[in-house]
């Protein structure tokens, strides 16, 4: 990893943009990467998406905590933002279940199977619970 965050900065140290967009690598302005550099990146282009892409999830995690905004998401992948309480309990009563940003961000690693399950898990607890990670 520690190899893959030298090579994101070599392409910023080149004055060069690197981000995801669509499940690929843009990289702006073209044409101004060396060939080096470019070699490199398609060497590692998958590990790169799945850095990149973690990186921009908990920037955005850490936007929407401190806006202090939720997310209401249906079993069908309806998303709501949600402001206030009365929000929250729209969306519930709707059939959404609400989550914190950090719980959102859990809820994209996992399987359709997993969220379905998660779903049904907090809606036995009013829809409402947040998630808890283990401490390392």
């Amino acid at each position: 990893m520690n190899d893959l965050k030298q090579l994101i900065e070599a392409v910023h140290a080149s004055g060069v943009t690197i981000r995801v967009e669509g499940g690929d690598l843009k990289i702006k302005p073209v044409g101004v990467l060396p060939p080096d550099l470019k070699t490199r990146l398609r060497e590692h282009k998958p590990e790169l998406l799945a850095l990149l892409q973690t990186k921009e999830l908990e920037e955005s995690m850490r936007r929407l905590e401190a806006a202090d905004i939720l997310l209401a998401i249906s079993e069908d992948g309806d998303l709501r933002i949600v402001h206030t309480d009365a929000d929250a309990h729209e969306a519930v009563q709707d059939g959404f279940t609400v989550y914190t940003p950090r719980d959102a961000y859990m809820y994209v690693t996992l399987t359709e199977h997993e969220r379905l399950l998660l779903h049904k898990f907090k809606k036995g607890f009013g829809a409402s619970i947040e998630w808890k990670r283990a401490e390392q």
